[in-house]
């Protein structure tokens, strides 16, 4: 007997969808910042030592999209679109969505053009499934060791793949079962080549079990059942929600853009760094002095490195981040290439700073976006600076400007660019791409902060990006 949260589940994901205006733009800028991002890490070493395993390299990522093996497509572009950290999030669910959605969507449109106007639909749909399975695990299971976008992304994918093809509901069980069945992903891998291969290997698992459904292939009729999926990948204190009462819907609006490279858990302290660096004036910090950093207890838990090799595990080291922005007042793709962690300047101040963990207010919470990241600049008993963030930049707390997307698709097209490609202007990149997959075209639709989307030919909105404008001009 199938259960009521799986009955609601297939019964959503196989109805048709209809997104209003603001979910639409919403769709169209997670793929335009997701492809974005894969451009820039295109040629990371992952993403060229996978390529070579074939004995071939790899085109451009638009033109690699479909061309042969529809899986390894969809394979590459998740491994690519992870390389960077700099891949949109979703703070409820502790994942990275659009990043395991989008390059097996296209694959899938490359395959059949056909299904390109359910895009933006299956994307949402994806979503709405991975933020009510994320709803059901809670922070338990990210807590416990699990990589939650490779988890929670690949029975999703499933989900986002079943409903572009158009499966029906029995169909659309079987690919969550088939999902569900090879979902995994570690975050002891944080910081090695092996966590974007592990959303890489999500966005392959969601396509292939969408496709195994439509061919007959058949998996347990309802994978949430007991001894099922919730039950085996629940946190050490159980379920956070009861599935009987978690309802998926439609809500792009909840996803959170990137603006730094790295884990998003250093970003507040990203925008604290920075908001000391603008209140001191890009004043060098004084020998002697102390940094302290106060954060809720489990924003520690996936930033285990102290004392990072290179620039990946850098991404997830909170004293190198904090003390990057606490520096020089930005964060970049710059600061996790090369020799860039090993910088003294950068080294002296992770010297400086201390981090006391909070506990949680809330045990049975879920997500991430709770409490605050404080930082204080302290020279003896003199406080030199002080900063408390609460929103994650980006976040829909505190919402990326156009400018800022704008410029991000931008810097990571130039990346592109630099590492030996030959990418499209950012405004050609984005025309192209919206009315390639039957998405709102630019200034067509109301922008996410609220703001008309008039673009220049660039890819950027009127006005100053913020991305690396005083922190104190956003919200902290």
């Amino acid at each position: 007997m199938v259960s009521d949260f799986t009955r609601r589940l297939t019964r959503f994901i196989a109805a048709p969808h209809r997104l209003d205006a603001e979910n639409a733009e919403q769709a169209a800028l997670c793929v335009e910042d997701t492809v974005a991002v894969i451009y820039g890490g295109w040629h990371e070493p992952v993403v060229r030592r996978l390529a070579a395993l074939d004995g071939d390299g790899a085109a451009a990522p638009v033109d690699t999209f479909g061309k042969g093996d529809v899986e390894r497509s969809a394979f590459l572009g998740a491994v690519a679109g992870h390389a960077l950290d700099f891949d949109d999030v979703h703070t409820l669910s502790v994942t990275h969505p659009s990043v395991v959605f989008v390059p097996a969507l296209m694959a899938m449109v490359d395959a059949r053009p056909e299904t390109a106007a359910r895009v933006a639909s299956a994307l949402a749909v994806g979503t709405a499934v991975n933020v009510a399975l994320g709803k059901v695990l809670g922070f338990g299971h990210y807590d416990k060791g699990w990589h939650a976008t490779s988890t929670i992304g690949a029975v999703a994918a499933a989900a986002a793949v079943a409903h572009q093809i158009d499966l029906d509901e029995e169909a659309i069980g079987n690919a969550l079962s088939l999902a569900a069945s090879l979902a995994g992903g570690l975050q002891i891998n944080f910081g090695a080549m092996a966590k974007p291969i592990q959303a890489g290997n999500a966005a392959l698992v969601g396509l292939r079990a969408a496709r195994m459904a439509e061919a007959g292939i058949t998996g347990a009729p309802d994978i949430f059942a007991p001894r099922g999926f919730f039950d085996l990948y629940a946190g050490r204190d159980g379920l956070a929600g009861n599935p009987a009462e978690v309802v998926p819907k439609i809500d792009l609006g909840s996803v959170s853009r990137k603006l730094y490279p790295c884990c998003y858990l250093t970003h507040r302290m990203i925008a604290a760094g920075r908001h000391l660096y603008a209140e001191r004036g890009g004043e060098a910090v004084p020998d002697g002095s102390v940094i302290e950093m106060t954060v809720p207890k489990s924003v520690m838990v996936p930033l285990h490195v102290t004392d990072p090799k290179d620039g990946m595990e850098a991404k997830f080291c909170a004293a190198y981040t904090l003390s990057t922005a606490l520096h020089q007042g930005k964060v970049g793709l710059a600061d996790f290439e090369g020799n860039s962690p090993h910088r003294p300047e950068i080294r002296r101040l992770m010297d400086m700073v201390t981090i006391e963990t909070e506990s949680d207010a809330e045990h049975d919470r879920v997500g991430v976006d709770h409490g605050a990241v404080r930082v204080r600049l302290r020279k003896g008993n003199e406080t030199l600076a002080e900063s408390s963030v609460a929103a994650h930049p980006g976040s829909p707390s505190d919402p990326a400007s156009p400018a800022e997307i704008g410029d991000k698709i931008a810097d990571c097209l130039e990346k592109y660019r630099r590492d030996g490609g030959a990418p499209p202007s950012a405004g050609a990149f984005r025309r192209d791409l919206r009315t390639r997959l039957n998405l709102p075209q630019l200034g067509q639709s109301t922008a996410p902060d609220g703001q008309s989307g008039h673009v220049r030919d660039n890819g950027s909105a009127h006005g100053t990006s913020s991305a690396n404008k005083a922190p104190s001009e956003r919200t902290t």
